[in-house]
């Protein structure tokens, strides 16, 4: 294990390492003892091959009784280790919150393992980051994982007033754009998301003349939306100016055909915008942000019911609808008032490497059409493809039992 994670840990050329432990149902004799926690950090650094500089530090202190305990700290000449002890107030255990930074390799799990047996303790939590430049979505650690991108510079940073943007150039994705914490695409991965969103619904339907894209201010959607010759009006409904501008500044292949001569920008709130347009568009995309913020009134019933009657008697919606694996609760509710609004509802994913599940799902909502009943011929005329064809159309809908039984769907 440690020569798998020395071979990563040079491969990126990773400047250090730190690898931070908290040690739950620790003995609390031991945890109250400073000759044990001084014993520790001598065992340990002469365990993972640190160097000491000095001798260890070691003070009682804590104004609030929570969080009332021994602090520990010790200078090695590749940083330094560093740690608070204390006893959990309700179940009366003791804890270890330890800290160890090195600007050379180590085994973190040889030293997590030999820290939880000095102290006595039931079971640990262990993050390991290794210093070199990265983005990582800090929105999904609430789930328990995260994904962590490597990145060579930021290339802008802005807020507007409705969410906080930022651009960065990646080691391997390319340019990528966030908002509020959460990746929205990367150059490497993007056309995966933007061509299951529209070609989907497009061929699907047996003529779509009117079409609306609800967010998608990257113009990805708009992009192969344009590619149907059929479509002869696209509207896109933008809350933020600022992602558009972006967008043409930084993506000029994502937002290429933001200039298509049939294409409207509205920057409107989506959710109203459709409730002035009944019975207008034949398909209507929702490419939105994640159920949070501005993005949050396009997961509810009442908006799902405003998409159907501003869609033609025979008009089919599409939805950006989050990662079966993370989001079971989430659309298990939206299935459930799907099927009030629409005669027709399936869910179907596509793979997108860098969103943090790798799986990216949508719900198909339509009045007559069937997703599986398509136009084959008109999907061969299509140029410039990567990712869809007439097999992944009909593979994507094929759903696990788990995410079946659970949601309905």
């Amino acid at each position: 294990m440690m020569e798998a994670s020395k071979k990563e840990y040079e491969k990126i050329k990773a400047w250090g390492m730190l690898t931070s432990l908290d040690i739950k149902g620790c003995d609390v004799k031991t945890i109250e003892d400073p000759e044990a926690i001084k014993k520790w950090i001598i065992d340990l650094c002469e365990l993972i091959d640190m160097k000491r500089f000095g001798e260890p530090t070691i003070i009682r202190f804590g104004a609030e009784k929570r969080v009332e305990g021994y602090s520990a700290f010790q200078l090695i000449e590749t940083s330094a280790v560093s740690g608070h002890f204390g006893t959990d107030e309700e179940t009366r255990e003791g804890y270890a919150y330890i800290d160890i930074f090195s600007c050379k390799h180590f085994d973190p799990w040889k030293a997590a393992e030999f820290t939880k047996d000095a102290f006595g303790g039931k079971d640990y939590k262990i993050n390991t980051i290794y210093r070199k430049a990265s983005y990582q979505e800090k929105n999904e650690m609430i789930k328990g994982r995260a994904i962590s991108i490597g990145i060579k510079k930021l290339l802008h940073d802005e807020e507007s007033q409705y969410q906080h943007m930022q651009i960065f150039e990646t080691d391997y994705f390319g340019k990528m754009m966030t908002l509020d914490g959460a990746i929205m695409f990367t150059e490497y991965d993007e056309f995966v998301y933007h061509e299951m969103i529209a070609h989907i619904p497009l061929l699907v339907h047996p003529n779509p003349r009117r079409v609306l894209v609800i967010g998608g201010g990257d113009g990805g959607a708009v992009r192969e939306i344009a590619k149907h010759r059929g479509v002869e009006e696209i509207h896109m409904c933008e809350i933020d100016r600022m992602v558009v501008d972006a967008a043409r500044k930084y993506f000029p292949v994502v937002s290429s055909a933001l200039d298509d001569p049939r294409l409207t920008i509205f920057y409107e709130d989506g959710s109203k915008f459709i409730k002035e347009r009944k019975g207008y568009y034949d398909v209507i995309m929702v490419d939105s942000t994640d159920p949070v913020g501005p993005a949050e009134p396009l997961f509810k019933e009442d908006f799902y019911r405003d998409l159907r009657d501003a869609t033609t008697e025979d008009g089919i919606v599409v939805t950006q609808s989050e990662s079966m694996f993370y989001y079971k609760d989430l659309l298990k509710g939206m299935a459930e008032f799907t099927k009030k609004v629409y005669p027709i509802y399936k869910y179907y994913n596509a793979n997108v490497p860098t969103y943090p599940s790798g799986v990216i799902g949508f719900l198909f909502c339509s009045k007559k059409h069937e997703p599986l009943k398509f136009d084959e011929d008109r999907a061969e005329g299509l140029e410039g493809l990567r990712y869809y064809t007439p097999e992944i159309h009909r593979a994507a809908f094929a759903l696990p039992k788990f995410f079946k039984d659970h949601t309905g769907l």
